[in-house]
C-alpha cells in the first residue's frame, strides 16, 4: 500500500492547507488538460479536458484506472493531489495501490488522503481544498452529490483552475449534477496480451459538446492516452455506432 502518503482527518485538514497555501501554488495555467490525443481532446469543446471544472467518472475498477490517467495528465509528476474519500469505500477497498498508480507515473508522495464518515464531510473537504492554491487536483471517492452540491463544487473548481473528479459508488442513484463532462467507462479486452489497458470511453454528457464514444487506451511509456491501436485507422467508427 501507499506508506508514503498522508492520511489525514478532517480536523487537521484546515492546517494541512494552511501549510500548502504557505509554499505558494504550483502555478498551473487555465490550458485545458490534454489526454495526449488530438482524435479526444479536438472533440472536447475546451481543446482537451476543462481544468477548472468538475468531472465525473463512472464505472468501479475500469473508471479507476481512467481516472489515473486523467490524474498523472492533470498533476504531472509532482503536482500535489487531494483525495477525500467516504469511510465506507476505504473499508471496502483499502487505500489505492501504490504499484498501480505507478504504472500512470504518479508517485505515492503526491497524494494527501481524507477519510470522511458522511458525505456532507466529503464535499467539505472537496471544496476546502478547491479553495487551495497549492493543489493540483482534488478528488471526491464514493459519493454522488446532488446538483446543489456539484454546483458548488464547480464553482469553487472555476475559481481556482483546479480539476475535481467524483468517482460515485458503482450502484449510485443518478442525480442532476453541473459536472461539465460525464463520462461511463469499462474496460475493453486486449487480444493482443501486451498488458496495455484498454477501455470503451462513452462521454455520456459535455456542457458545450455533444456526446461520444471512443476505445482509448494507456501508453505507459508516454504517459498518454491514445486511440487503440484496433481503432486507429477508423477514428470515426466509435461515434457512428452511439449518438448518446
Amino acid at each position: 500500500m501507499m506508506q508514503e502518503n498522508k492520511n489525514i482527518d478532517l480536523s487537521g485538514l484546515k492546517e494541512t492547507i494552511q501549510r500548502l497555501e504557505s509554499g505558494g501554488g504550483y502555478g498551473y495555467e487555465a490550458s485545458p488538460i490534454s489526454l495526449g490525443t488530438s482524435a479526444v481532446d479536438d472533440r472536447l469543446p475546451w481543446g482537451g479536458l476543462a481544468r477548472g471544472g468538475l468531472h465525473e467518472i463512472n464505472g468501479g475498477n475500469a473508471g479507476f484506472g481512467f481516472h489515473a490517467g486523467l490524474l498523472r495528465r492533470a498533476a504531472g509528476a509532482d503536482g500535489c493531489i487531494l483525495w477525500c474519500r467516504h469511510a465506507k469505500v476505504e473499508r471496502e477497498t483499502g487505500l489505492p495501490y501504490g504499484p498501480g498508480l505507478a504504472r500512470f507515473g504518479l508517485r505515492a508522495g503526491q497524494f494527501l488522503f481524507v477519510r470522511a464518515k458522511h458525505p456532507v464531510d466529503v464535499l467539505w473537504a472537496m471544496e476546502e481544498g478547491l479553495r487551495t492554491p497549492g493543489l493540483a487536483a482534488v478528488v471526491g471517492d464514493g459519493i454522488q452529490p446532488d446538483f446543489t452540491a456539484t454546483r458548488r463544487l464547480q464553482l469553487a473548481a472555476e475559481a481556482m483552475n483546479t480539476p475535481a473528479f467524483i468517482l460515485p459508488p458503482l450502484q449510485k442513484t443518478t442525480f442532476a449534477s453541473a459536472a461539465l463532462t460525464r463520462w461511463d467507462i469499462a474496460a475493453v479486452l486486449n487480444k493482443h496480451r501486451n498488458k496495455t489497458m484498454r477501455w470503451q470511453a462513452n462521454l455520456r454528457r459535455c456542457r458545450g459538446g455533444a456526446p461520444k464514444n471512443w476505445i482509448i487506451e494507456w501508453d505507459e511509456q508516454t504517459l498518454r492516452f491514445d486511440l487503440a491501436q484496433i481503432l486507429a485507422d477508423r477514428t470515426t467508427a466509435p461515434d457512428q455506432r452511439q449518438s448518446a
